[in-house]
């Protein structure tokens, strides 16, 4: 944005007069009859009457001063800044250059080192001839001797014959069978069940009756009503329940029930 200001040589906050004054100079020195052919006063000249006419008008005055202000606390926020961008960006071309270099030489550093192999001398392997079985077949066929046959006489025939009709005629071995051993049959000892029952009566309570029940439990389907001092078998004794026969019907009563004998 160009600053008009600067254009006709004044203050930002001079006055009208001083706008008029300052204009009427610089056209009296760079008016297009004094110079007509030079292009670079004519433009300056063009700049000059254009600021001349914004600032002259208060109201297009006052509106290119905000503008214009704006623009200058842009460049000046611009400015400030600038140090620290070209810090900033010191600092990133820094680090990246360090961690390039570190890379790089981690990337050196773990190479596998080359493994340099020791030339192996070459021996020779000797050829080893055979050896020739020549002699051995000799020595063989000269230790081994021919096996003399001889022809049996008429006396060793006789005696052969004379033996094997003794070996026929000859009793066979008896071969005798072993004892039978009978089995012993063990009998085991009979035990007679030992009785635990006993008789006894029932104790006599307010009700006069008492349920015998199917199972030891209170809760349990009653079998039939017994009398009070009835004469009762007991069976089996239990914590709390005691399983007894009356009259060809068994069950369960409360211990409490049960008079001691």
């Amino acid at each position: 944005m160009k600053d008009f200001y600067y254009i006709l040589g004044t203050d930002s906050r001079c006055t009208a007069g001083e706008i008029n004054e300052a204009y009427r100079k610089l056209a009296q020195k760079l008016g297009p009859a004094s110079h007509e052919n030079d292009h670079f006063l004519q433009s300056h000249f063009r700049e000059i009457t254009e600021a001349y006419e914004i600032l002259s008008d208060p109201n297009r005055r006052r509106t290119y001063d905000a503008a214009f202000k704006k623009t200058h606390q842009r460049h000046l926020a611009n400015f400030k800044t600038r140090p620290i961008n070209i810090a900033l960006t010191g600092a990133l071309i820094l680090f990246t250059t360090l961690f390039g270099f570190y890379v790089v030489r981690l990337l050196n550093t773990s190479k596998p080192a080359e493994v340099v192999r020791a030339a192996v001398p070459v021996v020779a392997i000797p050829q080893i001839k055979p050896h020739k079985a020549r002699h051995y077949k000799k020595r063989l066929y000269t230790r081994v001797a021919p096996p003399v046959v001889t022809k049996p006489t008429v006396k060793d025939t006789a005696q052969v014959k004379i033996a094997k009709s003794i070996s026929v005629k000859s009793n066979p071995a008896v071969i005798s069978s072993p004892p039978i051993i009978a089995p012993v049959v063990k009998q085991a000892a009979i035990v007679t069940p030992i009785d635990s029952s006993y008789t006894a009566y029932l104790k006599p309570n307010l009700a006069g009756s008492v349920y015998l029940h199917q199972l030891a439990d209170y809760m349990s389907a009653v079998v039939t009503l017994l009398p009070s001092n009835a004469k009762v078998r007991v069976l089996a004794q239990k914590q709390s329940f005691y399983k007894i026969a009356f009259n060809n019907q068994v069950g369960y009563v409360p211990k409490w029930t049960i008079a001691k004998p």
